[in-house]
């Protein structure tokens, strides 16, 4: 298991190196320069060219690439352009709002999709299976954008339910613990900003969770139709088991090890691909960051961001591997 880990951690170095050289260039083919986007419309020709100096935007940028590398090595992912401060420290301060976010959508598409999939694969081509598979199709089908929409005209706007943006009331303040606003309230004995968190995470969650409680419920359905008809399964009937114990561990057991797989990737492409659901419901992300920099050009952001972002999805994808031995004696003997 050890040296499975060490060649996946050598073979992530070309990929991290690709990743940087790609993210380098993409992000000055954007048109603009941060340096007008800065100071402003009214700025001078002089104004710019002094700000582009003291930016290094005036070097080529086979050097700035090197300096950035350099400071990389260091442990240095730049100054944001636009604040000031460093890129490394402002994504530490937004990281556990899109964390939290991504884990509750995670949890909750894993409690939906699940169920879903085992009652379609249970009862196939009746009309509950029908009905899922419409649900299904119709939560991977409608644009996230879309759906956030809908739930905030509904539940905040018409009914006044739930908040319609922000991460917890104005109104409240606890002290800051794990950065996790739930668990914070909760640690401090706050249960009212515990309350408030919980009410302002329900809309962001939601979005985030219908995608992947769609596409799992799928995907287990598809699995377990298959593995149902397995001559295991025939010998776990003919034992006389009874049905939920054929269905829930026999069929569900071997069913759920491809489906870690989904769910690790699809948790990875919630913490790199939040920023849309983020906007629009003003949450404190690191997506939301991320979006921010885009229109401000700022370039050190743009970089420090996506190469978090490729960082959190390469170590969860190693951490799905290592589940998977854990878990598949026969993929656990291949590690060896």
């Amino acid at each position: 298991m050890v040296s499975f880990l060490l060649r996946r951690l050598v073979a992530l170095l070309p990929v991290l190196a690709l990743v940087l050289v790609i993210v380098f260039s993409l992000v000055r083919i954007i048109p603009g320069d941060p340096a007008v986007t800065l100071l402003g419309p009214g700025a001078t020709n002089e104004q710019i060219a002094a700000l582009r100096l003291q930016l290094g935007l005036d070097r080529p940028a086979a050097f700035q690439f090197f300096d950035y590398v350099g400071g990389l090595l260091q442990g240095n992912l730049g100054t944001s352009l636009k604040t000031g401060n460093g890129v490394l420290q402002e994504i530490l301060i937004r990281l556990p709002a899109t964390l939290e976010l991504s884990i509750c959508a995670t949890l909750l598409a894993i409690l939906i999709g699940i169920p879903i999939g085992v009652l379609s694969a249970t009862w196939p081509n009746s009309g509950l299976d029908h009905v899922t598979r419409v649900v299904s199709l119709l939560g991977v089908s409608m644009p996230a954008f879309l759906l956030a929409l809908i739930l905030q005209l509904i539940f905040a706007t018409y009914l006044g339910w739930l908040p319609v943006s922000g991460r917890i009331s104005p109104y409240v303040a606890t002290p800051t613990v794990t950065g996790f606003a739930t668990l914070d309230g909760v640690i401090n004995g706050d249960f009212g900003a515990m309350w408030s968190a919980v009410q302002h995470l329900v809309l962001p969650t939601v979005v985030l969770a219908a995608f992947l409680a769609t596409t799992l419920g799928r995907f287990v359905r598809n699995t377990m139709l298959d593995v149902m008809t397995e001559d295991y399964i025939r010998t776990a009937r003919a034992k006389g088991l009874s049905r939920s114990s054929v269905i829930l561990h026999h069929g569900l057991r071997n069913s759920l090890l491809p489906a870690i797989t989904i769910t690790g990737l699809k948790f990875a492409e919630m913490l790199g691909g939040a920023i849309l659901t983020e906007t629009i419901f003003a949450w404190p992300g690191v997506g939301r960051f991320m979006f921010e920099a885009i229109k401000n050009r700022d370039y050190p952001v743009i970089q420090g961001t996506t190469l978090i972002f490729a960082l959190l999805f390469m170590a969860t994808s190693l951490l799905v591997d290592l589940l998977y031995g854990v878990l598949d004696p026969r993929v656990r003997r291949k590690m060896q």
